[in-house]
């Protein structure tokens, strides 16, 4: 079992829910709208963000003109649902012809000549970006080459040269006066919606509602943090997600068995998500742009089988390549480096990511796969805490062909000749910027609970929290030395253990092979609090995060 760091809030207040808001770091003032947020009185005005005045003005005159807009949007559960939202709003409140281009892994992240010239020669006059842009200089000069407008619509982080398109929109520009800065590439689309219906009355406050199920889903598979207008955009989102009119949706819950009554951010993150996500990472882009646009049932319902059948398919392929990491790894002792970077041909670049985060997770260090060609390799980082990805690859950024991305989610190439350099610069960064102690994974506790505390009704208060995700966490407790009762393991090859403390049933997942070693000893467990409903009487269940 690994040792992980426990640290433990101190305590703050007596009641849970104040604790936690304490703990969060949230203001006192701001604990009701935190509880209850309220739609109209939470979003900030879109016209604060940069160059919005520029942007809606140019789509006012494409509507006088009818002109034909290109959308080029990223190939993921953020760029394609925000895609989404742009082409339905432009075509049936302003009426326009929209033409969209998702460029595949194979052609890489961000703008390329290919769909830029397949959306001038289709008719285009504008295109607007939906997720990428704030780093493409070059594109966008070639872009006016072609004597297009372009409006950027991005949220990743800039780099200190910023591409000059008609508008480009994003919190995080430096000359920004809007109060949030942590939108998801939805998010800002949504706000370029927002600053449209001022200008067009047709576009209602019930139409920008109803774009809450797409907004909700990029929030939340973005894993931008969950406060603020994010909390608005995924608590309101999840409440449309359940009652959707989105004919592709309901498909897709069909195909996935998913309980439209009890959508969470787990159903999006971990359900939803990686279906929209499948196809682009297996080489194909359209098919969910596809269904969530979708009006023919027939067509939807194909649709959502093929993103479904797609899904297991990746499924399994992530395995292999996370088995073949893992082994270069042990082999090569990478996990005793402080950066961790695989290159592989023959590793799918639309899956690599995903394995990134899971080695993340095992290992706590900062880890980046390539997918080798033959001259450049392509691929994804993931990182930890006190290590921004952005910066370490700035510190290396003349070794690579481009990168982007966020603190702890980045996309890159690196031509093969520049490898080793390119390792050598990052463990330098490592070294100057990781302890020792930041390699240990780490557990936050919300606060100590004695076995009296635990109730259905403390889960019910702590639902009150959610949504939860990245920003404002599940909260974790503590039961100090503690018996585990009636234990056992369960599930295949007896992987997981189930035991009860006092009254109350707890689940440990992936613990099973420390059932002797816990058997008739006291613990202190680390734990969520969960609903165990399946014998359709509810009660209160420990999901087990870490024991001691």
């Amino acid at each position: 079992m690994k040792q992980k760091k426990w640290i433990i809030a101190r305590q703050k207040s007596d009641n849970i829910i104040e604790q936690v808001l304490a703990n969060r770091q949230i203001p006192k003032a701001e604990w009701p709208s935190f509880l209850k947020p309220d739609f109209k009185a939470g979003v900030h005005d879109p016209y604060l963000l940069p160059d919005m005045e520029k942007a809606v003005g140019r789509i006012v005159s494409a509507a006088e003109k009818q002109e034909t807009i290109g959308i080029f949007a990223d190939y993921d559960a953020d760029g394609i649902p925000a895609a989404a939202v742009l082409s339905e709003i432009l075509e049936t409140k302003l009426g326009l012809k929209t033409l969209v281009y998702i460029p595949t892994r194979q052609e890489g992240y961000g703008l390329n000549q290919i769909g830029i010239d397949w959306l001038k020669q289709s008719g285009a006059k504008l295109i607007i970006t939906a997720d990428l842009g704030v780093r493409e200089i070059k594109n966008t000069e070639y872009v006016k080459k072609c004597g297009l407008d372009m409006i950027i619509t991005d949220h990743h982080e800039p780099g200190e040269v910023l591409p000059k398109p008609l508008a480009l929109i994003n919190p995080k520009l430096k000359n920004s006066r809007y109060p949030f800065r942590e939108l998801s590439g939805g998010g800002v689309v949504f706000k370029l919606v927002q600053a449209l219906a001022k200008k067009f009355p047709q576009i209602t406050d019930a139409d920008l509602k109803w774009l809450l199920d797409l907004v909700g889903i990029t929030t939340i598979c973005d894993v931008v943090p969950l406060i603020d207008e994010n909390r608005i955009f995924a608590k309101f989102g999840l409440i449309v997600l359940a009652k959707t009119r989105r004919v592709g949706l309901k498909k897709l819950y069909q195909a996935a068995r998913i309980d439209a009554q009890k959508i969470n951010t787990y159903t999006v993150g971990f359900q939803i998500g990686p279906r929209l996500n499948a196809p682009g990472r297996m080489g194909q882009t359209t098919e969910s742009f596809k269904l969530l646009r979708s009006e023919n049932e027939n067509e939807a319902l194909k649709l959502a089988l093929r993103l479904d059948q797609i899904n297991r398919n990746r499924q399994a392929k992530l395995e292999e390549i996370l088995y073949e990491a893992e082994e270069k790894i042990l082999k090569n002792k990478l996990n005793e480096k402080k950066v961790i970077l695989l290159v592989e041909s023959g590793w799918a670049s639309g899956l690599i990511g995903l394995v990134a985060g899971k080695i993340v997770e095992k290992y706590n260090r900062p880890t980046v796969i390539l997918e080798k060609g033959e001259l450049e390799s392509r691929g994804s980082a993931r990182s930890i805490d006190n290590f921004n990805l952005v910066e370490a690859l700035e510190n290396a950024s003349d070794l690579l062909k481009n990168f982007g991305g966020h603190t702890k989610a980045a996309g890159l190439t690196v031509e093969n000749k520049n490898l080793e350099a390119f390792y050598d610069r990052l463990l330098a960064t490592a070294e100057e910027k990781l302890k020792d102690e930041d390699l240990i994974p780490k557990v936050y506790i919300d606060a100590v609970l004695a076995p009296k505390d635990l109730s259905l009704g403390l889960y019910c208060e702590v639902t009150k929290l959610e949504p939860f995700g990245l920003g404002n966490p599940r909260p974790i407790f503590v039961l100090e030395n503690v018996a585990l009762e009636n234990l056992r393991t369960l599930g295949e090859n007896n992987k997981h253990l189930r035991f009860r403390v006092g009254e109350t049933g707890a689940i440990a997942f992936g613990w099973g092979e420390a059932l002797a070693e816990l058997k008739d000893k006291k613990v202190d467990l680390a734990f969520s609090l969960d609903e165990d409903s399946w014998d359709g009487t509810k009660k209160l269940q420990l999901k087990i995060i870490d024991l001691k």
